[in-house]
């Protein structure tokens, strides 16, 4: 509301300007009653009474009007020169009766502000007549006025001819001014309207144009423009839509304040719609058949109900504003001014007084082109909050979305963590489980690397999630430079971003984003973020980004201790290999899909040679060297698909998916060599038996078979002297 200020200064200054008055003669005047249709030759019949300024004169009553006799002075000599001016304006129609000089027969013209018969360079602001300079003195000039309008008082004076048409042209100008605000601010509106399609711009340009209209047809301009006739049914259509901007007013205010049936300002300016409505509406239907009393008694219905809207208005407004909604001061202020307008107007219509400033003869222009301004200033500040609560929940809507997304991630990331640890058969979880993580952060923030930084006791461990050894061994480097300043801000726990001058990269540079997470050991635990220079980081997305990683990590925990329970419980303790337990299960799945799928397979039995006498002479501790050198040498030889499980003491499984007796053959005969190889120089060379048995594609297997034939050929192998590989066994069932 601080720039109203501005618009009330520009109202003053407005009223202020150009108070201009002709130097007005005032005349005599005597008034009488005319029963019937009045003629210059029965005024003898009349009995004049002297006229006193500021009476009122009850028109109204009198439907043939009242006859006013004005007597010309014996000066000014040159009447040519001279208009008489009758005011106020507010006159339905008067009739000047004249006689000029050497003429027995009296002349009339009539004058009226709904007549279009004025002089064309005159505006409608008053009735004037263009005095002759052949006017007889000695007869007096009668003029018979008809009015339907309250009670009101007359003056009569001499205006110079020249002197008033520059005043009337002055007035004219103006007048054009405010009416031309307020014609461009109702067809900006009604553009703006074809844009935005906000309702209260296209009742406000309707609102405006009918009040434009209602003016117009008030100074008579409708008629002079349009040349219309002097008739019954053009005058009530007129009068028809002047009333009719009142309905647009509160339908305006209800849609920009947005107020429904359901409130009580709502209905209360939904209830003075429907009440215009209706009066105008019985108005115009009564007019046709009812007299001018009873049309009066329309309009004073009217008037009533239109100021009781005004206060209801002035007050809701108001009450509205003091709440907090700051738009509805724009119309408070606006009604403040339409209110007081009207009563400048009332005054300047029914309380004449001689002072004729422009202020006072057009406040009602003056008011509803402020009015005009003001109300395009509170569309426009309405269509700005509007734009504004849009983005704003466009905004919220984004972070809601984004917050949801996130959500979504972490739960699929969840459930992938739970697909890696329930996979059996995956030879690193720990590094998938990290991989995993790496991509999640991506889908959130576009990253280069992240390195997970622990410390406990004093000790730093960090590792790289990405896998990208370049940026891995480049982001160490700056790593073991900046530990200490690290460790000591994620210790505080606050999110911190600092830039790598030094990093050694020619293409791009890079920024550090340092997330510490809260974990459940109170051990310092953050992750280092590797960003390029140029992204953005917005505190929300920077927010958003911590809150998931100290989710997803907690969850990674989770899966990690699954992990470990789920590593212990399916390998050896001693050598890492798969247990017994869990080899069973792997075969059991291979031999179904050998059978279903057509899948081969090759088991083997290892067994090392003389176990018990190393055992024995050398010792257990050489014995479990011993144990954990097969199981890596295994690995060495073995395809990628191959899998070892320890099936007790100093035997092993080996099972080889894919593969038969011959190519199962060929890995493992590189073992031996590899043993030996690798134990040459120590105190005891070591050497493996083997057995291999194979179940053929399609073939039908059970596992105690296919252990039985490993074990046959394991038997033979040692049978030949060990250090071999036994020997092919037939089928039973296939005779093979």
């Amino acid at each position: 509301m601080n720039r109203l200020s501005g618009w009330l200064l520009l109202f003053l200054l407005l009223w202020v300007q150009a108070s201009i008055a002709g130097n007005h003669q005032q005349l005599p005047l005597s008034y009488a009653v005319a029963n019937e249709a009045f003629h210059p030759d029965q005024a003898a019949d009349l009995v004049f009474s002297a006229y006193e300024p500021e009476t009122r004169l009850p028109f109204a009553d009198h439907p043939y009007g009242m006859v006013m006799r004005v007597q010309l002075p014996p000066s000014p000599e040159q009447l040519a020169e001279y208009n008489l001016v009758l005011r106020p304006k507010y006159l339905l129609e008067v009739t000047g009766w004249f006689k000029l000089a050497n003429d027995p027969q009296w002349h009339n013209e009539k004058r009226g502000r709904l007549l279009a018969n004025k002089p064309s360079y005159y505006s409608t602001q008053d009735i004037v007549y263009e005095l002759s300079g052949q006017l007889d003195r000695s007869q007096p000039i009668y003029l018979v006025i008809r009015d339907n309008g309250l009670s009101k008082p007359l003056n009569v004076t001499l205006v110079k001819r020249q002197e008033y048409l520059l005043d009337d042209v002055a007035y004219s100008r103006n007048t054009i001014a405010l009416y031309a605000v307020i014609l461009v601010l109702a067809l900006i509106n009604l553009i703006f309207y074809a844009f935005i399609r906000e309702k209260p711009f296209l009742l406000y340009s309707i609102y405006m144009v009918l009040a434009l209209h209602a003016l117009l047809w008030q100074e008579g301009w409708i008629g002079k423009i349009f040349y219309l006739p002097d008739s019954i049914v053009v005058d009530r259509s007129l009068h028809f839509f002047s009333m009719l901007p009142i309905v647009f007013f509160y339908w305006f205010y209800r849609a920009y304040l947005g107020l429904d049936r359901k409130v009580l300002g709502g209905k209360i300016l939904l209830g003075f719609q429907v009440g215009f409505v209706a009066i105008i509406s019985l108005a115009l239907l009564d007019s046709f058949w009812s007299g001018i009393h009873v049309r009066h008694l329309w309009v004073d219905l009217f008037n009533g109900f239109l100021a009781l809207g005004a206060v209801s208005v002035f007050i809701l407004t108001l009450h509205y504003w003091i709440q907090g909604h700051r738009l509805a001061g724009y119309l408070f202020v606006a009604n403040f001014l339409l209110i007081g307008a009207t009563l400048i107007r009332i005054a300047y219509a029914f309380n004449f007084v001689a002072e004729n400033a422009y202020w006072q003869t057009h406040a009602f222009e003056i008011a509803l082109a402020i009015d005009a301004i003001l109300l395009s200033l509170a569309l426009a500040d309405r269509t700005l909050s509007i734009k504004k609560e849009r983005d704003q929940a466009k905004v919220d809507l984004v972070r809601v979305d984004t917050a949801y997304q996130r959500e979504q991630l972490l739960a699929t990331f969840v459930r992938k963590l739970q697909i890696r640890v329930a996979d059996d058969g995956h030879s690193n979880v720990s590094r998938a489980m990290d991989r995993l993580l790496f991509d999640s952060i991506n889908r959130i923030l576009p990253v280069a690397e992240v390195m997970v930084l622990t410390g406990h006791d004093g000790n730093a461990r960090y590792r790289c999630l990405g896998g990208n050894r370049i940026l891995g061994k480049l982001f160490t480097q700056i790593l073991e430079k900046q530990l200490p300043q690290l460790m000591k801000d994620c210790r505080g726990g606050l999110i911190s971003r600092r830039s790598i001058p030094e990093f050694p990269d020619t293409r791009e540079r890079y920024q550090c984003l340092l997330i510490p997470v809260k974990n459940r050991e109170e051990a310092n635990y953050c992750l280092l973020l590797l960003v390029p220079k140029q992204q953005y980081l917005d505190r929300d997305l920077v927010s958003g980004l911590r809150e998931f990683i100290e989710k997803a990590v907690h969850a990674l925990m989770d899966a990690e201790n699954v992990e470990q329970i789920r590593h212990s419980a399916r390998h050896d303790n001693l050598t890492g290999v798969l247990n017994r337990a869990s080899m069973e299960s792997h075969i059991s799945r291979s031999l179904v899909q050998c059978h279903k799928e057509g899948k081969e397979l090759a088991l083997a039995f290892v067994d090392i040679d003389y176990f018990k006498k190393l055992n024995d002479t050398m010792g257990h501790g050489f014995g479990d060297d011993c144990l954990k050198l097969l199981c890596s040498s295994m690995q060495q030889v073995l395809p990628k698909s191959g899998l070892i499980g320890r099936f007790g003491g100093d035997e092993f499984l080996i099972l080889l998916p894919g593969l038969n007796y011959r190519h199962a053959r060929q890995f493992l005969e590189k073992l031996n060599p590899l043993l030996i190889s690798a134990t040459e120089k120590k105190a005891q060379v070591l050497s493996v038996s083997i057995g291999i048995a194979e179940c053929l594609s399609g073939q039908r297997m059970s596992m105690a078979e296919l252990f039985k034939q490993a074990d046959m050929s394991l038997y033979a192998a040692k049978a030949a002297g060990r250090a071999c590989i036994g020997p092919r066994v037939a089928n039973a069932k296939t005779g093979e």
